[in-house]
């Protein structure tokens, strides 16, 4: 069993980060853990795991929602995207806070300071294209109402980031914005749709569901920190 160094990551929040996929309960020796500051074990099935020297200090399960697309079943949206009518960075930072509350990037009180900072620097390269393909966003006179970031992936789109104001849920904006990144997957050529989220998030689970997306994969992710 080889742990994954995970450059990015261990970059990011200045800690050694190291990731291992399992599909049984194993007891992990110290001595192979590479002093590791951080492992994530994602697993696909539950079952308890021990690390030497190692404290489990947070648990999610990421479910990947998705969604074959044709003309059928997508609808003509067209709303606002940054490529031609651009918004500073500003105006998106606080939907993405809210999007990220379920995250373990937020949950997980070792990463919590760095929380922000993460949304933010994902915000910003979805802007500048370097995660995000496009950005589509509804707004009304004096703010962002809520935005989507898409990626691609071959012939698969990705919803990365999608966000809605509080304030306003319930109205319809989250249905016209994954409708809007739909439409213009199957327009240009993707015909499959994938969405992460949390399965604690349990709002938009059943959001995705009542747009027609199943669950593809569920993986648990546990975070063991060196104690």
């Amino acid at each position: 069993m080889n742990i994954k160094y995970l450059q990015w990551d261990s970059d990011f929040f200045n800690k050694k980060i190291g990731e291992l996929s399992l599909n049984e309960a194993v007891k992990f020796p110290f001595d192979l853990t590479q002093d590791y500051d951080l492992i994530i074990i994602k697993q696909i099935k539950d079952f308890s795991c021990e690390i030497d020297g190692y404290e489990k200090t947070f648990e999610e399960t990421k479910v990947l929602f998705e969604k074959k697309l044709t003309l059928d079943n997508t609808n003509e949206i067209v709303i606002e995207d940054t490529d031609f009518q651009n918004k500073p960075p500003q105006d998106f930072y606080d939907l993405a806070y809210e999007s990220g509350k379920y995250s373990r990037f937020k949950l997980d009180l070792n990463l919590k300071n760095k929380f922000q900072d993460i949304y933010k620097k994902w915000v910003d390269n979805s802007l500048n294209k370097t995660f995000a393909e496009k950005v589509f966003y509804i707004h009304s006179e004096k703010t962002i109402d809520g935005f989507v970031t898409l990626q691609r992936d071959g012939n698969t789109a990705k919803i990365g980031l999608i966000a809605v104001n509080p304030n306003i849920q319930g109205k319809g904006i989250g249905t016209k914005l994954l409708q809007a990144a739909e439409y213009y997957a199957i327009k240009n050529n993707m015909d499959k749709m994938l969405i992460p989220t949390q399965k604690e998030n349990v709002s938009a689970c059943n959001f995705y569901k009542k747009n027609g997306y199943s669950v593809k994969e569920e993986t648990i992710i546990n975070h063991y920190w060196r104690s």
